[in-house]
C-alpha cells in the first residue's frame, strides 16, 4: 500500500508538467523570391514574442505544413521547402512558450533572446 501511493504520487508530480508552446502563424504572399536576406524583427509582449520575417517558401505555402518543437533552450521552427516553383512569404509568427527560452531558430536563421540582445542593443 505504502509504495502504491508512492508510485500515485509521483505520476501526480509529473502529470502537472506546465511547460507549453502556443504559437500561430499569418502569411501573406508577396510575389517573386529574391535572394536579399531581410532581417528579422521581434516584438516582445505580454503574451510572449512576436517575429515578423520574409522567406521564400513553396508556392503552394498554406500556413498549416510547419512545425515549431523545443530542442533544450531553444525552440526550432521549420517551414516545408519542397517544390519547384517558390514564392516570397511575409510570416508573423507569434509564441508564447514555457520554460522561457534563449534562442528561436527561423527558416535556418538563428535570433538570441534575453539579455545579451538587451546589452547589445544599448
Amino acid at each position: 500500500m505504502k509504495y502504491l501511493l508512492l508510485i500515485f504520487t509521483a505520476v501526480s508530480f509529473c502529470s502537472c508538467s506546465d511547460s507549453f508552446i502556443n504559437h500561430t502563424l499569418q502569411y501573406e504572399k508577396l510575389g517573386a523570391c529574391s535572394n536579399e536576406v531581410t532581417p528579422i524583427k521581434m516584438l516582445s509582449n505580454i503574451n510572449g514574442e512576436k517575429y515578423e520575417l520574409i522567406s521564400c517558401l513553396d508556392d503552394n505555402f498554406d500556413g498549416k505544413n510547419y512545425s515549431v518543437e523545443r530542442k533544450g533552450d531553444s525552440i526550432v521552427v521549420n517551414f516545408p521547402n519542397t517544390a519547384a516553383a517558390k514564392s516570397s512569404f511575409k510570416l508573423t509568427l507569434d509564441i508564447d512558450a514555457k520554460p522561457v527560452y534563449r534562442h528561436i531558430i527561423l527558416d535556418g536563421r538563428e535570433v538570441l533572446i534575453g539579455q545579451e540582445q538587451l546589452l547589445d542593443a544599448k
